[in-house]
This record gives structure tokens, sequence and C-alpha cells, in this order.
């Protein structure tokens, strides 16, 4: 291919039966520029599409740990019949959330920042000041998408120092793609570090099990909830190995436990003394406000 003297000479290209030959040094100019440039918009518009649908999706995982972002006072029309529908379907509150996604979907990058800063009270990007840079990257995928990459007088205008020139076709060269994926990977890595500390993911609940099985007609059996408010009134708890007298530990009473970092559950059955024992406790912690407030019923078997 670096043979000048062979430029002219024919490819064959075999096409099922029918053979096309096209000239050495025009498959040489599109395998080392045209497919390129090609393959690297290409990827621009996948990239930007995969950056909004991120964007949404991030809304959509908020709106399952917190539905603060969705109260504000705008307004929805329903017809009674309507109302009722939603509600027996999937509940008024998924369907605004659903509602609110596929607006942003297709409002664009702009729609999806107002939410953002609005909403969920940060922006999309650190340094506020620099969103030209995204803004910049999301309208030229725009021009890929909707003008085959040739720039548009509006283009033209708000990124100048870009130096596209209207009705030209808009180059992607390799140094670009770079700086667009680390762009958007910062952009990304910014607003899940800022979600999760807003809206925490929700405290997973964790079961132990203890000894006590369940007889066919046990002398008692209650379920017992509570507030953890500190460490000390989890002591004891977390763990099953609360003494209750010289013979037996929680674990000795309780069929199963479970503790998701605020609320404490537990089937507890067995003998008087034990349950007594284990009430004292309570009571005594609920006093010093380590944990509040009790819950407890008997369990009919």
């Amino acid at each position: 291919m670096r043979d000048s003297s062979r430029r002219d000479e024919k490819v064959e290209f075999h096409l099922g039966s029918e053979v096309v030959k096209r000239q050495l040094k025009v498959v040489t100019y599109h395998a080392r520029d045209v497919y390129p440039e090609l393959l690297r918009s290409t990827l621009l518009v996948r990239v930007v599409a995969a950056y909004e649908a991120f964007l949404v999706d991030c809304i959509e995982e908020v709106s399952t740990r917190s539905r603060e972002p969705f109260l504000n006072d705008g307004r929805v029309d329903f017809s009674q019949e309507q109302l009722l529908t939603i509600d027996a379907q999937e509940g008024v509150y998924h369907h605004i959330v659903k509602k609110t996604l596929r607006r942003l979907t297709s409002g664009g990058l702009k729609e999806i920042r107002k939410f953002y800063q609005k909403s969920l009270g940060i922006d999309l990007i650190s340094e506020p000041a620099a969103f030209g840079t995204v803004e910049e990257i999301h309208d030229r995928r725009h021009l890929f998408v909707h003008r085959s990459g040739y720039a548009d007088g509006e283009y033209v205008a708000k990124h100048g120092s870009t130096g596209a020139v209207e009705d030209k076709l808009l180059p992607v060269p390799e140094a670009y793609l770079v700086s667009v994926l680390q762009t958007l990977e910062a952009s990304g890595l910014h607003i899940k570090k800022s979600l999760e500390a807003r809206y925490p993911e929700p405290p997973t609940r964790r079961y132990i099990s203890g000894d006590f099985v369940l007889p066919d007609e046990p002398e008692h059996l209650l379920f017992i909830s509570f507030q953890v408010r500190n460490e000390q009134g989890r002591a004891g708890f977390s763990d099953l190995s609360l003494p209750l007298n010289e013979e037996k530990t929680l674990k000795n009473i309780v069929a199963w436990a479970s503790d998701d970092g605020k609320l404490l559950r537990m089937l507890v059955g067995g003998d008087s003394r034990s349950l007594i024992a284990l009430r004292n406790v309570l009571r005594e912690r609920e006093r010093n406000g380590s944990i509040s407030p009790i819950e407890s019923f008997k369990v009919k078997r």
C-alpha cells in the first residue's frame, strides 16, 4: 500500500456471486480515513445516548429511595375513572414517576439538567461553569443524528470556538472522542457520588436464627418489634447474646430475629420466667431512651 506504483491496481471484493473491483488507492483511503471517522461519529452518538439514559435511570433509582424529589406543586389532571384505574393497576406515585421519566427522556439534556438542579439539588458536573463542554458534546451528537453531522447556524453561533462552519461536516477526531469519554465519565461519577450522599441506599434487613424451635403448643409465643436508637439499645439483641438468667440467653428463646439498622423484630417463645426477664430488659432500655417504642402481640397457632 506504500508503493505508489501499485495505487491504481484493482482489488477484488467477492459479494456472493458478484465480483466488485475497486482501485487500491480508494480502498486505502476509506480504510485509513473514512471508516475510522465514521466509527468515531457512531460511537459519539451511542455514548451520548447511553449518558442520557444513565441520567434518567438515576432519577428512577432515586424514586425507589425517596419521594421528596416528586413532592412539588405541579398539577396533574385525572378523571375519576382514570385515577381509580391508575390506583388499581400501578399506584398514583409510580404513575407520576413514569410520566416524569417519559417527559425528561423526550425533553433532552436541558430538561434533565433542570430537574437535577431543582428537584435533586445537584448539577450534572462538579463545576457548573464548565457545563458548556457537556452541552457542546450533546449538540454535536444531535447534529449527527438529525443532520448527518453537518453544522447548522445555531451550532456555529453557540460553539464558535470549535471552528465549525455552517453546512460543513463536523469532524470527530480521536482526541475529541477521548475527551468526550473522559468528560462524561467524570460527570457520571460526580452524579453517582452526589446522589448516593443525598439519597443513601435503604439498609438491608439481616435475619438471624435462634435455638428456639416452635412446638405444636408453645407456652408463650410473641412477636416483638422496636426502634433502635443507639448501639446501647442494640447490644445483646443483634447477636442474640443477651443474658436472661443464669441458664438462658436470648438465643435460646428466639425462633428468628431481623435487623435493618433501625427496626429490630423477633419471634420469641418459651417459659414465663425467660419472657419476664426479656420484658424487664426491654422496659429498662425504653426508659433510658436507647430503644422506642416497643410493640408486641401474642401469636396464636
